[in-house]
């Protein structure tokens, strides 16, 4: 076990590098260099354990030494320990989360995904709402509430609607279920790295819950005007969005992706290396696997899940530039233009964004108001900021904060798909209130920009590799030209 005087003069290290949120000296990184954190709710408890590489230290006594990994967030080397279940592995200079053991993973992913399958045609099919307006009828399934948009003639927003709420949720049921059932069975088919492959880069853009939310939104801004009936497919689709968000949850993806490695070993790093890029490896930010660069001039393949792998993302600061922009530039017109239009006998009634928040607020409906005003309003203005704020640490070398920006990335990352929710809300109304004369809701030019603006910022932080932030903070001004060319390369 450890002393209790190494133990202090590691968290003293830990301490004075989370402090400074940059690179510590050589002194304190050394011991931070080489260290995995892990966490593990123990009794109401988080206890902390460091594994050091030394002699006289031990690895903890819940974890097993597995060889090594990297950070994909900073491209840290780390001695890796396959912790016990519902512990979790966190990278101790960025803060990543680089994986979570589970129980039992593969059978509750296959029992999950199963379910939900199942449950996706009731859930998508049947009628969701019943609206009664002064005796006229009106019903919605998600399906038609989806395809609404089409009918509006917003094509690129009905688009958008249909493969966030309908096509990439069955998708991604359809690709755990294959791949946890393969695993069940133990089989070794070339298919399955490159469905879980696929299914990794589908989930953040799988979006019913996202679309859940919209339907609470709906039903609580029609309660005023209208009798609303809750329908078989409402029930459906909240059973779809729990198992869908616990099937995502029991993935214990380093133990999926270890009973597909097909006897492939990675390189053992040189010594003193504290990077991959200084080691000659690439990590796979997919299924992690590490591979030796060769010349590391051209992009390679994963040879697990066939994904490309470089040292960094190719083009990454001026495609995340040129799409953060294209946000700043939509939000203008997604704030100041009508979002969506209320006829009521006839008479059309613009709203833009920020009407729909006071109109909340007036009714009485905080809690709902909060929720459009986050979603709508501040998560893209954060994410935007943000993004901005990370961009130009990079173009100035700042080496204050990395550990801070790195956790903000990776918030926007989190919460760019939650923006989607007024889209969702519109989607809803067009298919619900089609009462003719008397009222109708038809969906107006902003929903266009606004989507284009939720959808700028995902792919920025898509696109963008956040291990430059470290690099860029890591750099001496002397070598600023090089640092331009390989950026660029």
């Amino acid at each position: 076990m450890v002393s209790p005087a190494c133990q202090a003069d590691i968290f003293r290290t830990s301490s004075r590098h989370d402090r400074s949120g940059g690179i510590c000296g050589a002194a304190g990184y050394e011991k931070l260099s080489s260290a995995g954190i892990f966490c593990g709710r123990v009794q109401g408890l988080i206890p902390v354990h460091i594994k050091m590489i030394r002699k006289n230290m031990q690895p903890p006594s819940s974890a097993t030494h597995t060889g090594f990994t990297v950070c994909p967030g900073c491209d840290l080397l780390l001695e890796q320990i396959r912790a016990a279940a519902d512990h979790t592995a966190v990278c101790p200079r960025c803060g990543s989360r680089l994986y979570r053991a589970r129980r039992d993973s593969v059978s509750k992913a296959l029992a999950l995904s199963l379910t939900g399958l199942l449950l996706y045609l009731p859930a998508n099919f049947m009628t969701l709402l019943n609206f009664d307006v002064l005796g006229t009828p009106s019903s919605a399934s998600i399906f038609s509430s989806s395809l609404s948009m089409f009918a509006q003639g917003q094509v690129i927003v009905g688009a958008v609607v249909v493969l966030t709420g309908l096509v990439f949720p069955l998708l991604t049921l359809l690709l755990l279920f294959a791949v946890s059932l393969g695993l069940y069975r133990e089989w070794q088919r070339p298919w399955m790295p490159v469905l879980l492959r696929r299914y990794h880069h589908l989930t953040e853009w799988a979006m019913q819950d996202v679309y859940l939310i919209g339907v609470f939104v709906t039903i609580i801004k029609m309660s005023h005007t209208a009798a609303i009936e809750p329908g078989v497919g409402l029930y459906c689709f909240v059973g779809l969005v729990l198992v869908t968000i616990a099937a995502q949850s029991v993935i214990d993806y380093p133990l999926f992706w270890s009973r597909m490695n097909q006897g492939w070993e990675p390189p053992l790093p040189p010594p003193g290396a504290e990077t991959a890029m200084e080691a000659g490896l690439m990590v796979c930010h997919t299924c992690r696997m590490v591979v030796a660069a060769g010349d590391g001039r051209k992009p390679r393949t994963c040879p697990r899940c066939g994904g490309r792998i470089h040292f960094r993302r190719h083009d990454s600061i001026s495609r995340t530039w040129a799409l953060v922009i294209t946000a700043i530039i939509f939000t203008f017109p997604a704030n100041l233009l009508p979002i969506m239009e209320v006829e009521y006998l006839g008479v059309p009634d613009r709203n833009t964004i920020m009407d729909g928040i006071i109109y909340f607020f007036h009714e009485g409906s905080y809690g709902i108001g909060a929720i459009i005003l986050i979603a709508s309003i501040l998560v893209p203005l954060f994410k935007i900021v943000g993004m901005l704020l990370i961009l130009l640490s990079i173009h100035f070398r700042r080496q204050g904060w990395l550990r801070h920006k790195s956790l903000m990335f990776r918030f926007i990352q989190f919460i760019g798909r939650w923006s989607m929710l007024d889209i969702f809300v519109i989607a809803l109304l067009c298919a619900l209130v089609r009462f003719g004369y008397l009222s109708t809701v038809n969906a107006a030019p902003a929903a266009f920009y606004f989507t284009g603006v939720v959808l700028s910022t995902m792919f920025s932080a898509i696109n963008f590799d956040p291990r430059l932030l470290w690099d860029a903070a890591a750099m001496p001004v002397s070598r600023e030209t090089s640092y331009a060319t390989a950026s660029s390369s």
